[in-house]
């Protein structure tokens, strides 16, 4: 006995293939269930990343510098 493998996206192709496999004589159909792919760590930090963050909150760098290092003197 040999063993074929067929992986089908649609129920319009699966009705279509069982009907040729039983023209052909074929009786044994061993069907399982649609099996979702998990995503990986790598997926999981891509999705992420591609989510963003929301950095409204940070304000304007340049005056924060300028207000908290105004008493500051540099040695050149």
């Amino acid at each position: 006995m040999q063993r074929i493998t067929f992986e089908i996206d649609n129920n319009r192709d699966l009705k279509l293939l069982i009907s040729i496999a039983e023209k052909l004589g074929i009786s044994k159909f061993l069907f399982s269930p649609e099996i979702k792919p998990k995503l990986s760590d790598r997926d999981k930090l891509l999705k992420t990343i591609d989510k963003g963050a929301d950095i409204s909150s940070f304000g304007n760098v340049e005056d924060w510098q300028t207000a908290n290092r105004t008493d500051r003197t540099l040695n050149l």
